[in-house]
């Protein structure tokens, strides 16, 4: 078969199903447009090197293929197509934004496109899928467009920009930890993403109460009420105590110790210096506002495998540090 049929040669196109309609008719703009959004993130699909965004990319090109056909389709094609798209279809967008979000934080601002040249290129398509979707605003006041149509476009222009961040993100967690080895010559055994996180090491409540038990006895000693914090090797919360009297910003900043410990695999306050202005990690707590550059955070390892994060706050850096040194030391004698 030919690629070209000739029969558009006058400025009209068919939709599937029969209809025949200018090329300029707002339904084309929008099937058109969405057409243009899936070939940029086939340039995004080629150039991106996480497997898992990669794959998500190539999911939702496919996706856009059949929205493309339904914004193609008149009523009659519409009854015709095999495949549309669906509830669980916006779910899967909903679902990748806050497993990202989980990541780095919900965000509050706006991002200056230009950080990689891959979070770039999302950002173009987040744009162009817009577009797109003004479009079908447009179409649907002439054209009976379905309704989960616009809805995806929606959704889809949200869950690109938060695949732009986390495309960010991944760099510059990866970026950090070789940083990081560099400084401590090489001691650290990942960098927050792969082999650290695989493990069949579990920090049981058991495990996690002893840990609290050995930081309020220090926290007595000292008079010092604290939140304490203890993290997962995913950085993700599996348990938390707040003494009676501790701030309430403590119970924040005590997660997020924890979390930096495990992103960075090393202490919080470990590279303070190098965090200062004019420094090489300049501005690194300001990049993910959940890390913390002073004391109070260690990681927790076992046979030189990162397990979880252990985070305290609530008194001085000196008194945190105290306080967490107490319970990572009963950690120690627990794993021996």
């Amino acid at each position: 078969m030919n690629v070209y049929t000739k029969t558009g040669d006058k400025g009209e196109t068919s939709l599937f199903g029969g209809e025949r309609v200018q090329k300029d008719d707002p339904r084309v703009w929008c099937y058109g447009t969405v057409d243009e959004a899936n070939s940029l993130l086939g340039l995004v699909h080629a150039q991106i090197e996480y497997a898992d965004l990669r794959s998500q990319v190539r999911s939702i090109q496919q996706k856009l293929f059949i929205l493309a056909a339904e914004l193609a389709s008149d009523e009659k094609g519409l009854a015709k197509l095999k495949e549309r798209i669906t509830e669980e279809d916006i779910r899967f967008l909903e679902n990748l934004i806050d497993e990202y979000t989980g990541n780095f934080g919900k965000v509050f601002s706006f991002s200056v496109p230009g950080e990689t040249p891959v979070s770039a290129l999302f950002h173009v398509a987040r744009t162009v899928v817009r577009r797109a979707e003004r479009h079908a605003v447009s179409a649907m006041r002439t054209a009976p467009l379905p309704e989960l149509s616009l809805k995806y476009l929606n959704r889809l222009s949200d869950a690109l920009f938060i695949m732009a961040k986390m495309e960010v993100w991944r760099g510059f967690i990866r970026r950090v930890g070789g940083k990081i080895n560099e400084l401590t010559g090489g001691k650290l055994t990942g960098t927050g993403e792969g082999e650290g996180m695989k493990n069949d090491f579990v920090l049981n409540a058991a495990l996690c109460d002893r840990l609290c038990r050995a930081a309020c006895e220090e926290s007595a000693k000292i008079r010092r009420p604290v939140s304490i914090a203890v993290t997962d090797a995913g950085a993700n919360l599996v348990f938390f105590f707040r003494m009676p009297g501790a701030s309430l910003v403590s119970i924040g900043v005590a997660q997020n110790k924890a979390y930096t410990a495990v992103a960075l695999q090393q202490p919080s306050g470990g590279i303070y210096s190098e965090t200062q202005p004019g420094a090489s990690l300049y501005g690194l707590n300001t990049a993910d506002p959940r890390i913390v550059v002073f004391g109070g955070g260690f990681p927790l390892f076992t046979d030189g495998r990162l397990v979880g994060g252990l985070g305290v706050s609530g008194g001085s850096v000196e008194e945190d540090e105290q306080i967490a040194k107490a319970a990572l030391n009963e950690f120690n004698r627990s794993i021996q």
